[in-house]
Formats: C-alpha cells, structure tokens, sequence
C-alpha cells in the first residue's frame, strides 16, 4: 500500500527541484542575452546550473 504522505514529501521534492531548474536555467539564458559569450561557454554553464540545482534540491530534502 502506498503511504500518502511518502507520496506527497515526493511531490514536493520533484515540484522543488524544477522550480530551481527553471530558475537556475533562466538565470543563464538572461546573463547570456545581456553578455556576448560564447555558446560553448553559456551552454556548459546552463547543463551545470542545472545539475547544480537538481543536487543541491535532492541533497536538502534528504
């Protein structure tokens, strides 16, 4: 049987994690629109930005 509160601490750590994704990842595509850097520079900064976001939410809501 499932436990609904194991469902929804779930819930909210998946509704969490893509809130700074978005975040993190629009933060990138604003610095790159103001700035003239490189494309191989902004999208290494958006996939990390993200990884950073993704890890940084799995590791607090432990």
């Amino acid at each position: 049987m499932v436990n609904a509160f194991r469902m929804i601490q779930s819930l909210k750590k998946i509704m969490a994690m893509i809130f700074w994704m978005a975040v993190s990842a629009t933060t990138v595509i604003i610095v790159d629109s103001f700035f003239d850097i490189p494309d191989e520079i902004s999208g290494v900064a958006y996939f990390i930005s993200i990884g950073i976001a993704a890890s940084a939410t799995l590791n607090y809501y432990k």
